[in-house]
């Protein structure tokens, strides 16, 4: 499940003080604030815009049109939480050629059931899908072969001439990402005896596939990242996300692979990526339903990375410095987050408003009424499918608090924003292990950035300014 707001934020629905409260503004003063925002302003219109098919890509955008004078002959069907790897590089190849296409949100098997309505048309319900021109195809690889060639009126080709030597070249290429993908699985999933070696020999074969052209790409035939890039990105930045964390060897920003940096770097640059990319803590929850459960070698530099990663690290608190001046952790860890940080606090709060009433609900489903949810059905960790969110006093103190964590986001983090009053406060007071309850259960199950583009440790940091609030009362 993705929801809007970054888990920055939503830490401050945790834990507080029994004898004192938030006390919330209003939804209409945080949309007056948010108006009065250049940033603000401009999200507005982008939204505005991604309901008409254009602006720049987004999660939540349900149509792309491209070609005002073509018909939409295109539908893709894709994991409703944006994560599926094939489903990503197979989003991104529609971007990058720009073709007109709506989108049809299905579950992944780990989050819920299908719809019957899809699995009447797609056997086994196999994600992703796409319907062109009435026909339904399944196997990305396939799809992105068969679009690149009944879409090569004018656009930019993925696929080099079926007779040029580029052509033999890209063929070995995809066999290369298949070794790759299965050093990785050996490495992090089985963690056996030399599968550290045949991992790193893999790697060195990428990193000198990309040296060997003289832009970023793996190829230069085309004016941007052709098919085999779109290919490798999806498990490669899994790849730089799981590797560290139960192996502890970097892969990213290490030096030992600089035509891969570089690589992932022009792709931070394209809107196809920035709207598809995840947040390596999304990664490594979101892994082991999909792979299986990682190893962790339990080296110290694994444990270090892997508590990272987790929010363990006590340089987590507000303020936060500077970004080019942190040394933290999870800044180490991944590489590229600077790219998102303009205006990031402003697009959080821009979500937590729009979307109040739909995550105050979701955050309540961690103290369900009466009957829950169904824990044998979680085939997720964070995944509940059959979860009911609790009513009353509980939703109204979870969107009092998420109130709050807007109007902090609007004050770019700073704290001294919440205005905390003492006294009760009637129906709406309840105890704060409850909160936190509803916090927790929020915050790990956020999706960044192809929601918002906030960094991880700024969300981290304010649940630990929270929790601190609480043990000094």
């Amino acid at each position: 499940m993705c929801v809007s707001p970054s888990r920055a934020m939503l830490a401050l629905v945790a834990v507080l003080p029994v004898a004192r409260a938030l006390s919330a503004p209003t939804i209409t003063s945080l949309k007056e604030q948010l108006a009065q925002k250049p940033a603000g302003a401009a999200l507005a219109a982008e939204f505005a815009l991604r309901k008409e098919g254009k602006g720049s890509p987004h999660r939540a955008s349900r149509t792309r049109v491209f070609d005002d004078g073509a018909e939409t002959r295109v539908t893709l069907y894709r994991d409703s939480a944006a994560w599926c790897p094939y489903c990503q590089k197979l989003w991104m190849m529609l971007e990058e050629k720009e073709i007109n296409y709506a989108v049809e949100l299905i579950n992944m098997r780990s989050y819920g059931d299908k719809p019957a309505s899809f699995t009447a048309k797609v056997r086994g319900g196999i994600l992703p899908a796409l319907e062109l021109d009435g026909t339904m195809y399944t196997e990305s690889l396939d799809i992105m072969a068969m679009l690149d060639d009944a879409f090569a009126d004018g656009r930019r080709a993925l696929l080099p001439d079926r007779e040029s030597p580029e052509w033999e070249r890209t063929r070995a290429l995809l066999r290369l990402e298949r070794s790759l993908f299965s050093a990785w699985c050996a490495y992090v999933f089985g963690g056996g005896f030399g599968s550290k070696r045949n991992f790193e020999a893999a790697m060195r074969k990428v990193d000198a596939a990309l040296g060997d052209q003289p832009g970023p790409w793996f190829s230069d035939f085309s004016d941007g990242p052709s098919l085999v890039d779109l290919q490798y990105v999806s498990h490669v930045e899994r790849i730089a996300a799981s590797v560290p964390y139960w192996r502890g060897d970097v892969v990213r920003g290490s030096g030992a692979y600089p035509n891969v940096d570089r690589w992932f770097e022009a792709f931070e640059a394209r809107p196809s990526y920035a709207a598809s990319r995840s947040d390596w803590y999304t990664h490594v929850n979101d892994i082991p339903p999909q792979y299986g459960p990682g190893v962790p070698s339990n080296t110290p530099d694994q444990k270090a990375y892997a508590a990272a990663l987790d929010g363990g690290d006590a340089a987590w608190r507000l303020p936060l410095p500077p970004l080019a001046a942190s040394d933290a952790p999870s800044d180490a860890l991944q590489p590229g987050w600077e790219a998102f940080e303009a205006d990031a606090a402003t697009e959080a709060a821009y979500h937590v408003i729009d979307n109040l009433d739909a995550v105050a609900a979701f955050a309540a489903r961690a103290k369900a009424a009466p009957g829950g949810w169904a824990p044998a059905a979680r085939t997720a960790r964070l995944a509940d499918p059959l979860a009911t969110p609790a009513e009353g006093a509980v939703r109204d103190a979870v969107q009092d608090a998420l109130l709050v964590v807007a109007q902090v986001l609007l004050a770019d983090c700073d704290v001294a924003a919440a205005d905390v009053a003492s006294g009760p406060r009637g129906a709406r007071r309840w105890r704060p292990r409850r909160r936190a309850q509803c916090a927790a259960y929020l915050r790990e199950r956020v999706g960044v950035p192809r929601d918002v583009r906030a960094r991880r440790p700024a969300r981290r940091a304010t649940l630990n300014w929270v929790s601190d609030a609480a043990e000094r009362a």
